[in-house]
């Protein structure tokens, strides 16, 4: 397995999302006002994994797909290392009120089998996109998109969608 250390990454004032492993004992706060980026906070220390949902609120006459932002940072005092058995570093799942996936970002992606390690320094993060489609969504409707490491239990968010006409 190699290392790979990503420089140039700087710290963010754009907190939306919040889920941080290692420690129990998870805080929520509630949803983002209307017109603002769907949000909802869990945390502990040492890693904050953020979550941001754009548009919010989604309306589905307007909207076809929902651009989706994973931040995951260090904002502890020491170097952080997590481990992927594959080259695939995030999930996201979009399930309806049932449990059902309706949406899964990895689906049409392609992934190595090939083990790998990312090292995040004191007040960097990493940040990685997806796109979600909207066409199996029914205004009024009860979701959730999920966002999570496969390798990492503790480092998991969920975030509730209500999508409009």
């Amino acid at each position: 397995m190699g290392l790979l250390t990503l420089g140039g990454c700087q710290p963010t004032q754009r907190v939306t999302a919040r889920a941080v492993g290692w420690i129990p004992g998870l805080h929520a706060s509630a949803e983002a006002p209307e017109g603002s980026a769907a949000q909802k906070t869990v945390k502990t220390h040492r890693l904050e994994l953020n979550l941001r949902l754009d548009p919010s609120p989604v309306r589905l006459s307007e909207t076809r797909r929902i651009e989706a932002t994973l931040l995951l940072s260090n904002r502890s005092s020491r170097f952080v290392q997590l481990e992927f058995p594959t080259t695939q570093r995030f999930e996201m799942l979009l399930r309806d009120a049932n449990g059902r996936t309706l949406v899964q970002w990895s689906e049409d992606q392609a992934f190595e089998p090939t083990p790998g390690v990312v090292g995040i320094n004191p007040g960097e993060h990493l940040e990685y996109h997806a796109t979600l489609a909207t066409r199996d969504l029914q205004p009024g409707g009860h979701y959730t998109v999920t966002a999570f490491f496969p390798s990492r239990e503790d480092l998991k968010v969920e975030l509730p969608l209500e999508p409009r006409k």
